[in-house]
């Protein structure tokens, strides 16, 4: 593959329920819900399995999937401290939305959405994962909020040792049924690796997305693949690094070649439209240079992992979705919209940062 067509591909990269009524926004194409044929059946494939449904009802669900979050979102809004938390479920094809009273529930259903009443308020989890932040310090561990089991997930990889991990643990058990403790496999790290997608002396990461700013072009990736201001052949230099706390980075994009597309590894690509924020339970796709395109589901959000190295990165999106050493960086999207880049991983469990989050601090636009 040449350096030309890798930088085209990959860079080219509440209230009451008679007060109100909402109904499913209908999908459009400035939604992103615009899917190419390859990334449709690749995220249809990985949806059936993942939900045990029918391919028929899988692609109905995605399609449908930027009025379900909108719903949801119109849903938690309205009701304020009254809900905790959505996440969509694609056998209802519903957004479900915790609730925490009876007629917060009657809301939700007459608005359309599946209501599900739980304990802990949004408030209450917070205050669980602010206690686990001070208890943090421990490579191998992440942890944030799951709303579709009203808990904060702690995830302790195999790799995680120490005197830390035992006070990390007994503060988790302080906190009761407010924490959920999840066990992995692998080390959870950064995803830098060999390949030739786009390469520095130091290493070789995938690129995210071509964003533009003031006529000149330049690619978001991975914060940890820029720090230290590499030069990457045949792109353009490192212009800036997020890492740790976040993990963003911008590359000048000298090459002169920057469509708004992301590689799909098999002579096809997907069109990117629009930026937005990912959903537990939304169906994504991810594209990098080591495992090509791979599809699965959001878990949760606003993840905090420890990679060891006092590298601690806030915010992060937590998936099944399937990645490797190499891919950091890479673009992870629903169709057309762009949702975030690689960070890293372990061998069960993937993490990117929110791309939102770079496309605001640098000021671009998506090409």
């Amino acid at each position: 593959m040449t350096k030309a067509h890798t930088i085209r591909c990959l860079a080219v990269l509440a209230a009451t329920a008679t007060s109100f009524a909402l109904a499913i926004p209908a999908a459009n194409a400035a939604d992103g819900a615009e899917y190419s044929p390859s990334v449709q059946r690749a995220a249809v494939n990985a949806l059936s399995a993942h939900a045990g449904i029918g391919g028929d009802q899988a692609l109905r669900h995605l399609k449908a999937q930027p009025a379900i979050k909108a719903l949801g979102t119109q849903l938690t809004s309205r009701l304020g401290d009254r809900a905790a938390g959505f996440f969509l479920d694609p056998k209802s094809e519903k957004p479900v939305v915790n609730v925490l009273d009876p007629a917060a529930a009657q809301t939700v259903r007459a608005a359309g959405g599946t209501a599900k009443v739980v304990h802990h308020t949004n408030a209450d989890l917070k205050a669980a994962k602010a206690k686990l932040d001070q208890a943090a310090g421990v490579p191998n561990t992440a942890w944030g909020i799951d709303p579709s089991t009203n808990q904060v997930v702690l995830t302790v990889s195999d790799a995680a040792k120490g005197a830390g991990l035992t006070s990390l643990l007994a503060t988790a058990a302080s906190l009761g049924d407010k924490v959920r403790i999840k066990h992995s496999t692998g080390t959870i790290s950064t995803q830098i690796a060999g390949g030739d997608e786009i390469d520095a002396p130091q290493w070789i990461c995938s690129a995210g997305f071509n964003v533009n700013r003031g006529g000149q072009n330049y690619i978001i990736t991975a914060g940890h693949c820029t720090q230290g201001g590499p030069s990457w052949s045949g792109i353009g230099p490192s212009v800036d690094s997020s890492f740790p706390g976040t993990d963003y980075g911008l590359i000048q994009n000298d090459s002169g070649d920057a469509p708004g597309v992301v590689d799909l590894y098999n002579g096809s690509t997907q069109t990117i439209t629009n930026a937005g924020d990912a959903q537990v339970g939304e169906q994504v796709c991810k594209s990098g240079r080591t495992t090509n395109l791979t599809c699965g589901t959001v878990q949760a959000l606003n993840q905090t992992v420890d990679y060891g190295n006092g590298d601690v990165v806030n915010g992060l999106i937590q998936t099944d979705v399937y990645s490797d050493h190499g891919d950091s960086g890479g673009a992870l999207f629903d169709g057309g919209t762009a949702l975030g880049t690689v960070s890293g991983g372990d061998s069960t469990t993937d993490y990117f940062q929110p791309v939102t989050a770079a496309i605001g601090a640098y000021g671009v636009s998506l090409n």
